[in-house]
C-alpha cells in the first residue's frame, strides 16, 4: 500500500478543547471527589481508549464517528462522508462533510482522514478487506481503492475500528491513547474498567445534545444494574436479563425497551466427523429442535424463534421465505433412520453397535448454557445421547479451531457492519471464521458474486439463495433470534434503539427527573 499524501500533517498541533479552560483528562484517573454528569449509563462492557481494539463504547457514547453510518433501516448512510460513488468495479470516491471540527479544534480535511484511515487498512481488524490504496485527491475528496472488485466497502467503513480520529491522537508508534474524534460527545477523563466521562462537544456539525456530561459505569452485575436504575443512580441501565422485563415494566417510574438486533443463537457442526458429516443428521437436529419451548420457557418471550441468519424485521437482506420454524420430530426420526442410526424400544439410536452420543460445547454467557439444557432433552427425545460441556468463551474457540468436535453453541451478531457479506464470514468454504468446514461450490460461487456486483436486488437474489441452501444443508442450525433488553428512568425522552447498536443516540435525549 502506498502511504503517500498531497498535504504535509502537524502532527503535534496544541490540544484544544471544547469547554474552554478546561483541559481533557483522558491521560488518567478521576479525582477521588465526588462527580456528577447530567446522565449516567450503567453497562458490563469495558470501554477501551483505541477503536481497534474493542472502541466501539466509544462510537456508541457518540465521542467518535466513521465515514459511513448506519441507518434505522440498518443500511449504510453518510457520516462523515456526505456521499460516495463507485468510480468503477474497484474505485471508490468519498466526499467529505463540510465545517466538521475534531475534538482538539482541528478542522476534518481528507489529509487526516486518510491518516486514520490508513492505520485502519493496516490493522489486523481489516486484514480481510482488500483495500490496496486510500489517497486525498483534494482537501474534501478521498479516493479508496480495492485490490478486487468489493461493493461491501462503505459497510466496513462504517465498522467501529474504522472511526476517523485526529492526526494528532495517533501516537508514533501507533497507538492511541487520546481518542479524539468528532462526535457529539469528547472524552473528558478515562478509568480503566471502571468508568469514561465525556462531554458535550460545542462545535459539533449536528444536533447539539442537550446534556453537558455523561458519565458510562461498567457495572458487570445485572442485579446490580438493575438497583442502581432503581434507586436513581443511573438513568440508563443496559443489557439487563430477559427475566428483569415483567418486573421493571410494572415500574411506573421505569421504561424498558426490547429492541431486536442483529444477533443469532446457534450450533455450528463439525460437517468433517461422523455423526454430522452426514446432512441428514444435522437436518434431524434442525427439525427435532422446538425453538417456541426455548424463546418461551428460557427466554421469558422476549427473543423470537428464528431459522435463518438475518431476521426479517432488522434488514431485507433476510430470505422471507425459509421454512418455518416449527419442531417436527417425526421428521426428526425419520432423517436418523435414512442414515442409519437405528432405534431400540427405548429410542436410543445407534449404528454398528455404536450409540449415537454427541457433545456440544458452549460458553457462559446469552443463556446458552440453559438452552444447552433443553436441546439435550429435545433431542433425547429422538435418540440423541446429548453431553453439555460449558467453557470460557477463548477455551472453547480454541478447542473448536484445532481439534474434531461435534458442536458448538454460540451466539453471532450477523450485521456488525450492515451488509450480508457477513455470511461469507459465516459460509464460504475458505473464508468462514465459523469452525464446521463446509463446503459448497455454489454457496461459494454465490457469495463471491455478491461481493462483486452493484445492484442491489441483484446481490439481494444471491444472498437469499445462499441463505435457503445453508438451511437446507445445516452446517449450522440457527435457533432464535435476539432481542436487547434496555431500561431507563421514566423521564428519559427521545431514545430510539438502533438496529445494530452502533449508537445509544445520546445527542437526541432528553431528561426530565421530575
Amino acid at each position: 500500500m502506498t502511504h503517500d499524501t498531497n498535504y504535509h500533517m502537524n502532527r503535534r498541533t496544541a490540544l484544544k478543547t471544547t469547554l474552554g479552560a478546561t483541559a481533557l483528562a483522558v491521560a488518567g484517573c478521576l479525582s477521588d471527589e465526588p462527580e456528577t454528569a447530567d446522565f449516567r449509563i450503567g453497562g458490563p462492557w469495558e470501554p477501551n481508549r483505541d477503536p481497534h481494539d474493542g472502541g466501539s463504547s466509544l462510537r456508541r457514547l457518540g465521542i467518535t464517528e466513521a465515514l459511513v453510518a448506519v441507518d434505522y433501516e440498518a443500511n449504510p448512510a453518510p457520516g462523515l462522508a456526505t456521499d460516495w460513488e463507485r468510480l468503477d468495479d474497484r474505485r471508490w470516491q468519498f466526499d467529505l462533510r463540510e465545517g466538521v471540527t475534531f475534538h482538539d479544534g482541528t478542522s476534518l480535511d481528507a489529509a487526516a482522514a486518510v491518516e486514520s484511515l490508513r492505520r485502519t487498512v493496516d490493522s489486523s481488524a481489516f486484514a480481510a478487506v482488500p483495500i490496496e490504496t486510500v489517497e486525498a485527491v483534494d482537501e474534501s475528496t478521498v479516493n479508496v481503492e480495492t485490490e478486487t472488485a468489493f461493493s461491501p466497502l462503505p459497510s466496513h467503513l462504517s465498522r467501529n475500528e474504522a472511526v476517523l480520529l485526529s492526526p494528532d491522537a495517533i501516537e508514533a508508534d501507533g497507538s492511541i491513547t487520546d481518542p479524539i474524534s468528532t462526535g457529539p460527545f469528547a472524552l473528558e477523563s478515562f478509568r480503566s474498567g471502571s468508568e469514561v466521562r465525556i462531554v458535550r462537544h460545542d462545535d459539533y456539525y449536528g444536533e447539539t445534545p442537550s446534556f453537558e456530561s455523561v458519565r458510562y459505569e461498567v457495572v458487570d452485575d445485572d442485579q446490580t444494574r438493575r438497583m442502581k436504575l432503581e434507586n436513581g443512580e443511573l438513568e440508563m441501565a443496559r443489557v439487563l436479563p430477559n427475566e428483569m422485563v415483567d418486573d421493571l415494566e410494572a415500574e411506573d417510574d421505569i421504561d424498558v425497551y426490547t429492541p431486536e438486533i442483529p444477533r443469532i443463537r446457534f450450533l455450528t457442526f463439525d460437517t468433517t466427523t461422523e455423526p454430522f458429516d452426514d446432512e441428514r443428521v444435522r437436518r434431524a437436529v434442525h427439525y427435532a429442535v422446538d425453538r417456541e419451548s426455548i424463546t418461551e420457557s428460557i427466554l421469558d418471550g422476549i427473543d423470537d424463534p428464528a431459522v435463518g441468519p438475518f431476521s426479517p424485521t432488522v434488514t431485507d437482506w433476510a430470505n422471507p421465505d425459509l421454512e418455518d420454524h416449527s419442531s417436527d420430530p417425526d421428521r426428526a426420526r425419520s432423517l436418523l433412520s435414512e442414515a442409519g442410526w437405528s432405534a431400540d424400544s427405548n429410542d436410543v439410536r445407534s449404528r454398528d453397535g455404536e450409540e449415537l452420543a454427541v457433545e456440544f460445547v458452549t460458553f457462559d454467557a446469552r443463556s446458552l448454557p440453559l438452552i444447552g439444557q433443553t436441546l439435550q432433552d429435545q433431542l433425547a427425545d429422538v435418540g440423541f445421547d446429548v453431553d453439555i460441556t460449558t467453557m470460557e468463551y477463548s477455551a472453547m474457540v480454541d478447542r473448536v479451531g484445532q481439534d474434531a468436535f461435534d458442536a458448538y453453541l454460540t451466539s453471532w451478531g450477523t450485521l456488525w457492519h450492515p451488509d450480508p457479506d457477513r455470511l461469507s464470514e459465516m459460509f464460504h468454504s475458505t473464508d468462514a471464521t465459523l469452525h464446521h468446514g463446509y463446503e459448497n461450490h455454489r454457496v461459494d460461487e454465490l457469495l463471491e458474486e455478491g461481493r462483486e456486483l452493484t445492484d442491489r436486488d441483484e446481490r439481494l437474489e444471491r444472498y437469499h439463495e445462499v441463505q435457503s441452501i445453508v438451511v437446507d444443508e445445516a452446517p449450522i442450525v440457527v435457533l432464535t433470534d435476539y432481542a436487547n433488553v434496555v431500561a431507563t428512568a421514566a423521564g428519559v425522552s427521545g431514545y430510539e434503539p438502533h438496529p445494530t447498536e452502533s449508537r445509544y443516540g445520546l445527542e437526541s435525549l432528553e431528561y426530565d427527573s421530575e
